[in-house]
């Protein structure tokens, strides 16, 4: 078995948690119209700039996908988002409000994806979340368009998404322990305590090139250059 198949379930069981949801829930901001009314509803969609005609082709722009893919993932976005920022007039999330998603508290790897979701969305210090952020993250999960890059959408993109599940403490490398960590929240129930070392150890041994004990991201992208992960991180509803 190749090494990088260590890698591949964890990056489809995170993806899946965030992506497999959102097309479901794309009603909820229908209800929310019902509820809230018509005028209070679209005087708060007045006020964001998020929300914008404009401001969906400036995102369709960066990230690859459609206005219509982006349309929902606002919509999916309103029914998440608790907080407003009175400033700019837009909602934004918090890590409360992922947690709130049922999939993602009941899963071990849960805390592990809002984690990198801050961190790929550069939002670790002010700890919120504007839809941008939001679209810039699902982007990474959309089929990679060959004939038009989007730097948003990338194999590089998403290697380092990937990548920085791993990275526990953030320092740009990925150790043992934190790969026997994740390892142990993927499988740690099926096997024994001794079968996750080994498979920690042998994944070391053949990942770090340099064997200074830690996994760098260019090492992590050479142990998954024979993975399709174009395939592996991308969904089909997402256009």
């Amino acid at each position: 078995m190749r090494v990088e198949a260590y890698f591949i379930p964890t990056i489809c069981v995170f993806s899946y948690l965030l992506i497999s949801k959102i097309h479901i829930y794309n009603g909820y901001c229908k209800t929310a119209r019902r509820n809230m009314g018509t005028i209070a509803f679209f005087d708060i969609m007045g006020s964001s700039l998020s929300t914008s005609n404009e401001r969906f082709k400036e995102l369709s722009a960066q990230s690859g996908l459609s206005i219509s893919s982006i349309k929902m993932l606002n919509d999916r976005f309103l029914t998440l988002a608790t907080h407003q920022d009175k400033t700019l007039k837009e909602p934004f999330m918090t890590v409360s409000d992922f947690e709130s998603i049922p999939e993602l508290l009941k899963n071990p790897l849960g805390p592990r994806l809002i984690d990198a979701f801050f961190a790929v969305a550069d939002a670790e210090q002010q700890k919120r979340v504007y839809f941008a952020d939001f679209v810039r993250v699902i982007s990474h999960f959309r089929p990679i368009d060959k004939n038009v890059h989007h730097p948003w959408n990338s194999r590089e993109a998403k290697l380092k998404f990937a990548f920085t599940m791993y990275d526990l403490n953030k320092s740009g490398t990925i150790t043992k322990d934190e790969f026997t960590e994740i390892l142990k929240k993927m499988i740690g129930d099926n096997v024994s305590a001794a079968k996750v070392d080994s498979i920690a150890e042998r994944t070391m041994r053949e990942t770090d090139g340099d064997s200074d004990g830690s996994i760098t991201f260019q090492e992590f992208c050479k142990a998954m250059e024979k993975t399709d992960i174009e395939q592996k991180m991308s969904f089909r509803f997402l256009t």
